[in-house]
């Protein structure tokens, strides 16, 4: 799951407004992953072998988004993990040193431009991601090479009601991993949730599904997942928001796809000008 650098109501997927000119949304987030990184080989069964490459991990992130007018909006993302496992070298010995924790992720930085004038009822927006091979590949914190996330976001409100939702592909060099085949991605991400005038208090639920853009795999790879959130935002405190969530892998064709955590926790704390 990539947290979007351009969420505000949601965690994954993306709004549809930016910045005003000179405005600087901020934004920090801590996760708990519980096995999000499943690989099965082959074994004297049918169904195979599971190995926990990674068995459990705890992440952080760091956002920012800047409005640069004219609807445009610059994001980056910083991320690191402490994390446990069998790592790549479990695969093919049980007496391998663990994975190599902590470590630093891979770094994103993008743009975003708002098709749509802010209303209060309809939005859209165009954004592109790039991340940047910088992070430790071999701790399974990083990608080999450049990967391109473009997508669309939509969006809808009425009264405390909204609804979001992003279409777009994370674009990679595919990568092997025993029969597992990891490359570019199609991204469907939805959201829906309801926001309270008084209290500032919202609750949102999302789910995304990567399904593969490439063929070669030995087992279906399709990482999906869902999140329910709650977002509070004290109107004492201005720009500031507090939210939290939980969430897991969604099984698709019967088993929970490469990357997607048999169960998720996070906690975040938000920055957002006003207006956006």
């Amino acid at each position: 799951m990539w947290q979007s650098p351009s969420a505000v109501r949601f965690t994954v997927v993306s709004d549809t407004a930016a910045p005003r000119a000179g405005a600087l949304a901020l934004g920090a987030s801590l996760a708990y992953r519980f096995r999000p990184a499943v690989l099965t080989v082959p074994a004297p069964n049918q169904d195979g072998r599971d190995i926990n490459l990674v068995s459990h991990a705890l992440a952080w992130s760091l956002v920012a988004r800047w409005g640069i007018g004219n609807r445009l909006e610059l994001t980056a993302l910083a991320a690191g993990l402490s994390q446990r496992g069998a790592g790549i070298k479990g695969v093919t010995t049980q007496s391998a040193p663990g994975i190599d924790s902590p470590a630093l992720q891979d770094p994103r930085i993008g743009f975003g431009y708002a098709l749509l004038p802010a209303v209060r009822s309809l939005g859209a927006k165009v954004r592109f991601e790039a991340k940047l091979p910088f992070g430790n590949a071999r701790a399974l914190a990083g990608e080999r090479t450049v990967v391109a996330s473009p997508s669309f976001v939509f969006s809808a409100r009425s009264g405390g009601a909204f609804a979001n939702l992003e279409l777009g592909a994370r674009l990679r060099t595919p990568t092997d991993f025993f029969g597992l085949r990891v490359g570019s991605q199609g991204l469907l991400a939805v959201g829906v949730g309801y926001e309270f005038a008084g209290p500032r208090l919202a609750f949102a639920i999302e789910q995304y599904v990567l399904p593969s853009l490439i063929e070669g795999n030995r087992y279906r790879n399709v990482p999906a997942e869902w999140l329910l959130s709650g977002r509070w935002a004290p109107a004492s405190l201005g720009a500031l928001a507090l939210g939290a969530g939980v969430g897991a892998a969604l099984p698709y064709g019967g088993h929970g796809g490469f990357g997607a955590p048999g169960f998720r926790a996070l906690s975040y704390v938000r920055l957002t000008p006003a207006g956006d």
